[in-house]
């Protein structure tokens, strides 16, 4: 389930995710070889926050009057995925939505794609905390 954080300072259910994305990446490698050694070493450096992408089942309903508000590409949101087991993911970005191409017999999809700024997971306390109305 994916949540976003209303005007109020809430998180309200966005829409329903079909798949949710890898939340980090592996650290690239920076190089420090010396002469003297006769393999290469490496010590990890940063590590990428890839943009998150996630499929939703395209509806009117879903697209323009839950997504779209909250996809111009410039506003910074809070976003929070729960997963089954009760932890989740929190993601601040901006986010951006699309239409996905569609095919003979299959669901008409969308995708949300959030470019964060930052994505932080929490475990089952957290989100429950997150949630919680007042």
């Amino acid at each position: 389930m994916l949540y976003v954080k209303n005007s109020s300072s809430k998180f309200i259910e966005l829409v329903e995710i079909k798949d949710t994305p890898d939340t980090g990446s592996d650290p690239e490698q920076i190089e420090v070889t010396t002469l003297k050694r006769v393999k290469k070493a490496y010590v990890a450096g940063r590590q990428d926050s890839p943009s998150q992408s996630f499929t939703y089942n395209y509806t009117e309903d879903n697209y323009f009057t839950k997504v779209l508000p909250y996809a111009d590409g410039v506003t910074i949101h809070d976003f929070l995925v729960k997963y089954p087991d009760g932890t989740g993911t929190l993601i601040t970005g901006s986010a951006t939505t699309r239409k996905n191409a569609i095919s003979l017999n299959s669901a008409i999809e969308a995708t949300l794609v959030i470019t964060p700024t930052d994505i932080i997971d929490k475990d089952s306390e957290a989100v429950t905390a997150l949630l919680a109305t007042e």
